[in-house]
């Protein structure tokens, strides 16, 4: 194993062991519309030293990758090895970022897991806000458009959960989970308001008018 303060990912011969280690996981894996972050990056951190990271990440488009695995240099620097599966929707192939860049941001490490409250009107049956729970940080929210007062609440959701400002399609979506939710209970968890923007991410990827996404290890002709 060699050591990270040994390790510089700009050094042809590093670059070089990082493709071969990703296409080792991902021939072994045979999965090939599959970017296999999740072991990629825990190669890597076996052969590098660098430590593998789980999160979200914000793309170009201002959609989010729900599900996504990288590793993170001693010195902050992220070392994205899998970032081909999003093609111009983020930065390149093997992607490094300096923690100094405003694209730094855009990678959310091990995000927390929040409650979500619901607290209803005087009858009971409308939800006038959510109360953001996780240990004791505690976050209330209330609508700020009466017209609209499910978005606003998911907005506001959404950004005590990611930090981002995120836009009206994934707002959208997230308040009709927190609505649905909201008719069988008097809360809801980061899972049950994820799991539907992770569908609409997948979908997104694989629906932008052009052939589905193939790892590269896998383009040889059939």
């Amino acid at each position: 194993m060699m050591l990270a303060t040994a390790t510089d990912p700009s050094n042809p011969a590093i670059l070089q062991r990082i493709y071969e280690l990703r296409s080792k996981v991902r021939r072994h894996d045979a999965r090939p519309n599959d970017g296999r972050c999740g072991r990629v990056s825990a190669a890597l951190e076996t052969e590098f030293g660098w430590q593998s990271q789980y999160g979200y990440l914000r793309l170009l488009d201002g959609t989010v990758s729900w599900v996504h695995c990288w590793n993170r240099l001693a010195d902050g620097t992220i070392i994205d090895a899998t970032a081909d599966q999003y093609q111009d929707l983020w930065l390149g192939d093997v992607v490094t970022v300096d923690p100094t860049s405003q694209m730094s941001a855009n990678y959310l490490h091990a995000p927390r897991e929040w409650e979500l409250r619901f607290s209803r009107g005087p009858n009971g049956e409308h939800v006038e806000g959510v109360t953001c729970v996780s240990g004791d940080d505690v976050h209330v929210l209330s609508s700020d458009d009466p017209d609209r007062p499910w978005l606003s609440l998911a907005r506001g959701v959404l950004r005590v959960l990611t930090g981002w400002e995120l836009n009206d399609d994934l707002a959208g979506l997230a308040a009709r989970s927190l609505r649905a939710k909201a008719a069988t209970a008097e809360a809801a968890s980061t899972a049950d308001l994820i799991h539907p923007l992770v569908i609409a991410s997948i979908q997104h990827l694989g629906g932008r008018g052009r052939q589905a996404w193939i790892a590269a290890e896998f383009l040889e002709p059939m």
